[in-house]
């Protein structure tokens, strides 16, 4: 089962670069799933152009962007199916609380988040459940 990483790790001094070596490897196996997460938030972009305003459409796509950095650097998931409902819910939450500096209020990160899930089910046939029963 995916899990959220959360807390402070302590390393030795003389094992950083080992950790360093580590994260990087990490980073690049999970860059093709970055990589399709990005290319699947442009074309939510688009998709909101065809409905709302500019303004509105890069407020969402902005939320799904950091929700993005949040599942690829919080998160040990490497596929949409893998998102649990406590992730885009109460962890992606918290983590907005104490990364993100913005007056965007929980509801709109519902909503964006909500909007999102819909157009990959929608629109790209990439249907996760779990998800979507987190964003009701």
């Amino acid at each position: 089962m995916a899990k959220v990483y959360t807390g402070k790790v302590s390393i030795p001094g003389d094992k950083i670069e080992d950790y360093f070596k580590l994260l990087k490897e990490a980073e690049e196996r999970r860059a093709p799933f970055r990589q399709q997460l990005t290319d699947l938030n442009a074309e939510f972009y688009e998709h909101l152009l065809s409905k709302f305003s500019e303004k509105t459409a890069g407020k969402h796509t902005g939320i799904v962007g950091l929700f993005i950095d949040f599942i690829c650097g919080y998160t040990d998931v490497e596929s949409v199916d893998e998102i649990t409902r406590g992730m885009v819910n109460t962890a992606f939450k918290q983590w907005w609380k104490r990364k993100v500096w913005d007056s965007t209020t929980p509801d709109q990160l519902t909503v964006a988040l909500r909007k999102f899930f819909v157009f990959l089910a929608t629109e790209k046939g990439i249907v996760n459940e779990k998800a979507m029963k987190g964003l009701q």
